[in-house]
């Protein structure tokens, strides 16, 4: 088979909560945060979107489920590979057809120096000076732990930069309340020969 790369992207906003509720799952049910829940009903939501696109199938058939690290996976379609972010209201989702991990990150300066603790001293000397550079090493070591399905179980500063030079996409986007970051990192395949975004370069419509 060869490679692809699913990517879907929306808002809480754009959907009514009834249309949300129809994805929800024990998992979504058990969040408290209400907006959170509505994040995670949407990436199902989006996730079924694409597997209606790959085969024509649901997400409720491929039997979604979540293992103990809290990796996403099809019990019946093990052959995709699924990864989801989600932060300010805005959801991705990708599936693809060998491990990948995505992240989305609002760019928070004043909060750049809280991060320090997801790099070991001599990696933090390299981005420290660099605001936009912390965020993308830290938002690339949130997508490679979960392409690696080991989730923040391992402690992100042991991850090393050097690990996040390749396979790597990274885009920055922004609207009116600041900026944010997307990245993924992609195990067997290069994703920029995969990911068009043009869809979303326009200004991000939600804070």
């Amino acid at each position: 088979m060869s490679d692809f790369l699913h990517l879907e992207y929306g808002h809480i906003l754009d959907y009514e909560p009834e249309e949300l509720l129809k994805f929800s799952d024990d998992w979504c049910n058990s969040i408290v945060d209400s907006k959170r829940q509505k994040e995670s009903q949407l990436a199902r939501l989006l996730l079924n979107k694409i597997c209606q696109k790959i085969n024509q199938k649901s997400i409720a058939e491929g039997l979604f489920k979540k293992d103990k690290s809290g990796r996403p996976y099809f019990e019946k379609y093990p052959d995709l590979y699924i990864s989801i972010t989600h932060s300010h209201g805005h959801v991705w989702t990708a599936i693809a057809s060998s491990p990948i991990g995505i992240d989305f990150e609002k760019i928070e300066p004043s909060f750049k120096n809280d991060l320090k603790i997801a790099f070991d001293e001599a990696d933090w000397q390299l981005v420290s000076n660099d605001c936009i550079q912390i965020y993308k090493y830290f938002s690339l070591k949130e997508s490679y732990s979960k392409m690696t399905g080991t989730g923040f179980t391992l402690e992100p500063s042991e991850i090393k930069i050097s690990s996040l030079q390749h396979k790597t996409f990274i885009n920055i986007f922004e609207n009116k309340s600041g900026s944010f970051i997307f990245t993924l990192i992609a195990q067997d395949f290069v994703p920029n020969n995969y990911l068009n975004l043009n869809q979303y370069l326009q200004e991000l419509p939600y804070e």
